[in-house]
């Protein structure tokens, strides 16, 4: 297996300038894209960045490639690129066409030479954690779900349906969780929870809250108090403030409430636990829902995304999945550099 190194290790535009072969690699989420240029022999040597791609969540797709494959590419004759691989959050039947053509403009924008294969982010994943052909990848970042990987191919899916209709345990569910408990405990249909004093202060800073006469809730075992806000009337400027910070941000904006709800659980709040218990419940019902097309129980389980880089969510669904496959999973390493990766063995195969 060829060693990459993370683009977050190489500086920004170091490609050299020479007519030497190159693949690029992307990785492309709801908040984030990321671009690696690497050289046949699986070194990187250049990287890029730029906003989320994925249009249903709020992303400029080519906008955002372009940005990324750019900077990635700076200083190289664009005929040296043979080959890329876009990995793209959304990129499944339903939003393939609009992708596609995205990448398609965005490579040609740049010059080069034919086209990028463009494969869902869920692939790329998977090819990020371990260089086997076949094995499960189970994720949850912005999108969350769990897919069985042949040769870059799905084969079976469970979730991953996006922020309306599904991503069960994503850092956008547990997120919108969070704040859906802030505002019930707020109101009064809700349990008293941290969240209630956590969530305004990620949303509206500590400035918008500071006025609030906090009420103690001390927790067994925890040794400290932490401050949350009174209950308030359902008139309350409070929540009103809360929603239209909400509303007035993308989707995908947020998951950036997803490690508050940690924080609070890691603290003990039932609140907090019961929504982190649920994620990591749902994470591992999409596991078990693709098992059956998996054929082989000694091929590799990846684990990717932030949320199942480390917290609570990604402690239980690791436990969750050493006692189904009696082994430990693997962790996802850099997207694009997966890409790149999958982009030479493409390249070789052709």
């Amino acid at each position: 297996m060829t060693d990459f190194v993370s683009p977050n290790d190489v500086p920004r535009h170091t490609a050299p300038e020479s007519t030497e072969p190159y693949v690029v690699g992307i990785d492309a989420g709801g908040t984030h894209t990321r671009c690696a240029l690497a050289t046949l022999d699986g070194t990187v040597v250049g990287v890029g960045s730029g906003p989320g791609a994925n249009p249903n969540s709020g992303g400029d797709p080519e906008s955002a490639l372009l940005t990324a494959l750019a900077q990635a590419t700076a200083g190289i004759d664009p005929a040296a690129v043979r080959g890329g691989v876009f990995g793209i959050a959304g990129a499944g039947a339903a939003g393939r066409p609009v992708l596609v053509s995205a990448s398609q403009r965005a490579w040609q924008t740049l010059g080069m030479a034919g086209e990028p294969e463009v494969f869902t982010d869920i692939a790329i994943n998977f090819a990020s954690g371990t260089a086997a052909p076949s094995g499960i990848v189970v994720f949850a970042g912005t999108g969350a779900g769990a897919a069985v990987i042949r040769d870059g191919e799905i084969v079976a899916r469970a979730d991953a349906y996006g922020y309306l209709l599904g991503d069960e345990g994503s850092a956008v569910w547990i997120g919108r969780q969070g704040v859906k408990a802030a505002l019930a405990a707020m109101d009064g249909r809700g349990p008293e929870t941290l969240l209630s004093a956590l969530v305004p202060a990620a949303l509206l800073g500590s400035e918008a809250t500071a006025g609030l006469r906090p009420r103690p809730l001390v927790l067994a075992g925890i040794g400290h108090t932490i401050s949350a806000p009174p209950r308030t009337a359902p008139t309350s400027s409070l929540p009103q403030a809360i929603i239209k910070e909400v509303y007035g941000r993308p989707p995908a904006a947020l998951g950036a409430i997803g490690p508050v709800v940690n924080e609070a659980a890691e603290h003990g709040d039932e609140v907090a636990l019961k929504i982190v218990e649920e994620a990591a419940s749902s994470l591992l019902l999409d596991v078990d829902a693709i098992i059956p097309a998996l054929g082989d129980p000694s091929a590799p389980v990846v684990m990717a995304g932030s949320v199942l880089g480390e917290g609570m969510v990604a402690d239980l669904v690791r436990a969750g999945l050493r006692a189904r496959f009696e082994s430990e999973p693997c962790r996802a390493g850099d997207g694009a550099a997966g890409a790149a990766r999958m982009a030479i063995r493409r390249l070789a195969a052709a």
